[in-house]
């Protein structure tokens, strides 16, 4: 898909979330839902849920609706929008379309959650601990069939516990995998057959998993409520960080970050047979896949170097994460990463904590080019007025 196809299908989203806010001001609430399921074929829920979205963009976001119209953004960074603004007045709403809409263009998904958190934490230090228990106090399990036979299993719950989950999975099919019991099964196959498995009472050797649980040292101090950072998941309440960092079981590798850059400052290795602190120190800086739009966490990437071994070194410098299938772009599909040691343009050098030598540019075959800046592990602090 070409931009501008991409723009014109976003343009007409933005177009057809706009009559559907008209229709939900004048309809029944109650039944509202009905006849949008009805319309487009779809399940109430799921007509429920783009009719709040249409009225919040109507009402509460009008700038984010205009960008959509433009064809800026889609609506499932529409909704993250929304679904951010939820617990905050509608001024402080404004804010954050005021400061994230000028930078849109350029974040994907899970970078949009990432500023959006920064965004509202500086508004309102609460919002996140309040968005979590409402959350939480929701979690449950969807169960729904899909065709041919199968069926999908979904579970809501706290993001720790989830991720425990998924790694545990992960790591029993990779053993799996790697021995005589794999059976021809793709990872993924055995993944899906070992978390059924689990769940039907079949118990596996137990596996033990590393989650990186990444803290502002303020906050392990006790001197403010800065939120922690899940690594693969995005922030944790500094309330709940700190009943996970007392844990004295080996599932928390916890990273100490500095208040005033958000970089690395100490990667814990309590109870933990350490692996290279090159891997360790390279997946902590960088906490994601550096591909285009990725977000795959660094603890299931590769280490891949840019410019290829043994020409390039395996160093801090030559060294970064990306997902296997990335990593395959780059190996055998024609796509090439360039690295440059600074900021571009006029803002070089103007932003305090800004991380020279971290900037990456993935570049198509068709010649597109994509910039991955990593973001501070944790959130730098703003300069002095």
């Amino acid at each position: 898909m070409s931009v501008g196809m991409r723009r014109v299908a976003w343009q007409a989203d933005g177009h057809a979330l706009e009559h559907l806010a008209r229709y939900a001001a004048h309809a029944d609430e109650r039944f509202a839902a009905l006849e949008v399921a009805a319309l487009f074929h779809t399940s109430v829920r799921a007509a429920q849920q783009r009719l709040d979205l249409a009225r919040t963009l109507a009402t509460r976001l009008p700038r984010t609706l205009a960008a959509m119209k433009a064809g800026r953004l889609d609506d499932y960074r529409a909704r993250r929008i929304a679904d951010a603004v939820a617990p905050l007045p509608d001024e402080d709403a404004a804010t954050v379309e005021n400061q994230v809409l000028p930078q849109i263009d350029d974040l994907a998904p899970a970078q949009l959650s990432r500023v959006l958190a920064a965004v509202i934490r500086r508004l309102d230090a609460t919002a996140l601990q309040r968005r979590h228990e409402k959350r939480l106090a929701g979690r449950r399990i969807d169960a729904y069939p899909t065709d041919a036979g199968c069926a999908a299993l979904t579970i809501h719950g706290a993001a720790e516990r989830v991720q425990i989950a998924d790694l545990r999975i992960d790591a029993i099919a990779r053993r799996l995998k790697e021995s005589d019991a794999a059976d021809g099964r793709t990872l993924d196959q055995l993944r899906a057959d070992v978390a059924l498995d689990l769940l039907a009472g079949k118990t596996y050797e137990h596996a033990k998993v590393t989650v990186l649980l990444t803290i502002p040292a303020t906050t392990a101090l006790g001197v403010d409520c800065e939120p922690a950072r899940l690594a693969g998941f995005g922030d944790v309440p500094a309330r709940r960080a700190l009943e996970l960092a007392s844990q004295t079981d080996a599932t928390w590798q916890r990273i100490l970050t500095e208040p005033a850059s958000g970089r690395v400052l100490d990667v814990g290795r309590r109870r933990y047979a350490p692996p290279a602190a090159l891997r360790d120190h390279v997946r902590a800086d960088m906490p994601t896949c550096t591909g285009p739009g990725c977000a795959r966490p660094a603890q299931r990437c590769d280490l891949d170097h840019r410019d290829p071994y043994p020409a390039g070194p395996t160093d801090r410098e030559n060294l970064h994460p990306a997902c296997r299938p990335h990593h395959r772009a780059k190996s055998f599909g024609g796509w090439r990463v360039e690295r440059h040691g600074e900021l571009d343009g006029e803002r070089r050098g103007e932003r305090r904590g800004e991380r020279r030598g971290d900037v990456l540019t993935w570049i198509s075959p068709a010649g597109y080019r994509y910039r991955h800046q990593p973001e501070p592990v944790a959130d730098p602090e703003p300069p002095p007025f």
